[in-house]
């Protein structure tokens, strides 16, 4: 059945804002270097593959592309996020056509979306999420295009969808789980059973086959991975915390918002999408639940965006007060502005985030995956050190007699990342850290070890007779402060063997 026509696409202002967004990303896109991932990152495009230890691999087959066409610098690997997160506002505008919006919803939804703390941070860097956000914003659009024309192609390209976005995230499939649910409480629920679901279910597994023939291939490792992150960062989510980061992340648009969810949920106008609210409420629950990370759950607030610029057009009959409100918007994200881009020096930050903290209460910016609060929000802090410990690495390599006999060994990815981006002409750094553990080297010919780690382990302090210190990083807002790089000589055994039984107990024999 078709629904009553649509309002025009106002392209104009949409793509205004969406330019706009760029602009302002690339204005600061290199005012801190390589974040710790976006290291491993750049790793994976060099090594391409069907998949890697902890992710899936779209974001390495993205990295090999950026890194073959427009090299490998921190401006053309970011790029990737930027055109991403501008398509994500602009599907924002569309969504608010989609729920009949008109020019000025279309115009707020983008606006407010553009100025989202969480959606210009996770679109300044080339991580699965600003990624991930895109696909879930792909994905409602999908669903209200489906609700108001009931064309069973948009069912496809749903599947085609979310087989990318498996690609890229494992945890799109926590938009499914309570998407089916709520399909059974709304008169949409034949949707699960009709021949277009099930082709849709296949396109998606065909689409995302390679990698899961890859992860049978290597006995699973994403879930030994999974394992790690809930023993290491998800047993220190906080309920409470994450309902408080769910009105932070995008606070300068809470009230418009949480009018959309209200507008979706009760409004005669909306209820055609009401089932859109119960997904949004699904999508939450199913994270406290699982205790996921606050921003898990970002994919769904474009949608209730959208939902409440559409309620404020429908509200507001005055010009003067449509033109105050996302003015009003605007004057909530500018002071934290550099909470979500570094768009003030580095020297600066710290006092500013201080600030933030004391002021404005808002210390949930700087705890850290472990739980604790530090100086600065992680995503700052591990932009920063990381040439300095690689020139560390390079003066220790300077240091070794036989340059041909060293193994470089980094106690995590980001460390090894760093000697392999900022000094190339060293030998490949090795790591058991995440995807590096699958490029280790089974057999090696060294006798010299050059050691990166924030403590000295036992097991090469007993090892080795000669241990030199070359230096440490020395920069106590980088979370790599204290990181310590050492040239370790006079091995008192047979280092290969040793290596050997050492990658056998990591990874297994062969």
């Amino acid at each position: 059945m078709q629904q009553t026509e649509l309002p025009k696409i106002y392209w104009i202002p949409i793509l205004s804002v969406a330019a706009a967004k760029l602009i302002l990303h690339l204005i600061f896109i290199q005012n801190y270097g390589f974040h710790r991932d976006e290291l491993l990152y750049m790793a994976l495009g060099q090594h391409p593959a069907f998949g890697y230890w902890s992710n899936p691999p779209l974001l390495g087959w993205l990295s090999a592309l950026v890194q073959n066409t427009l090299g490998g610098h921190v401006w053309s690997l970011r790029l990737v996020p930027v055109l991403v997160s501008m398509a994500t506002v602009t599907l924002a505008g569309l969504m608010a056509r989609e729920m009949k919006g008109g020019a000025y919803a279309q115009f707020l939804a983008v606006f407010i979306a553009f100025l989202s703390p969480a959606y210009l941070r996770s679109g300044h860097m080339f991580m699965p999420v600003a990624i991930d956000i895109g696909f879930w914003t792909l994905y409602c659009w999908l669903i209200l295009k489906y609700l108001n024309t009931e064309n069973l192609k948009y069912i496809l390209y749903f599947g085609l969808a979310f087989g990318l976005g498996m690609l890229n995230k494992y945890s799109v499939g926590f938009f499914l789980v309570p998407l089916v649910v709520v399909l059974l409480f709304y008169k949409h629920r034949s949707l699960l059973w009709k021949r277009q679901t099930g082709l849709a279910a296949l396109l998606a597994l065909l689409v995302f086959l390679p990698n899961l023939i890859w992860q049978v291939a290597n006995d699973f490792p994403v879930v030994t991975h999974m394992s790690e992150l809930k023993r290491t960062q998800l047993v220190n989510i906080n309920i409470g915390n994450f309902l408080k980061d769910q009105l932070l992340m995008n606070a300068p648009s809470m009230l418009i918002w949480l009018a959309g969810l209200f507008y979706l949920f009760f409004h005669k106008a909306a209820r055609r999408y009401q089932m859109m609210a119960g997904l949004f409420v699904g999508v939450l629950l199913l994270f406290i639940l699982l205790k996921g990370k606050s921003y898990y759950t970002l994919g769904m607030y474009p949608l209730l965006m959208a939902a409440g610029a559409v309620f404020a057009e429908r509200l507001i009959p005055w010009l003067w007060l449509r033109i105050l409100l996302p003015l009003l918007v605007a004057g909530g994200a500018v002071p934290l502005l550099p909470v979500s881009l570094p768009v003030i020096s580095i020297e600066k930050t710290p006092a500013y985030f201080k600030w933030v903290a004391e002021d404005l209460g808002l210390d949930g910016i700087l705890r850290w995956e472990d739980g604790r609060i530090y100086t600065l929000p992680q995503d700052y802090a591990d932009m920063l050190g990381w040439k300095e410990l690689a020139a560390l690495t390079k003066e220790a390599y300077d240091l070794a007699p036989e340059k041909d006999k060293v193994l470089i060994y980094a106690e995590n990815y980001g460390q090894a990342g760093a000697v392999a981006q900022y000094q190339p002409a060293l030998p490949q750094p090795v790591s058991f850290s995440d995807t590096y553990r699958l490029w280790a080297p089974r057999k090696i010919n060294a006798h010299t070890l050059i050691y990166i780690n924030d403590e000295m382990g036992q097991d090469v302090a007993d090892f080795f007779g000669k241990i030199t210190k070359v230096g440490e990083v020395n920069n106590p807002i980088s979370r790599q402060h204290g990181d310590m790089v050492f040239l370790c000589e006079e091995p008192k055994g047979d280092f290969p063997e040793v290596w050997a039984a050492r990658v056998a107990e990591v990874m297994g024999p062969e």
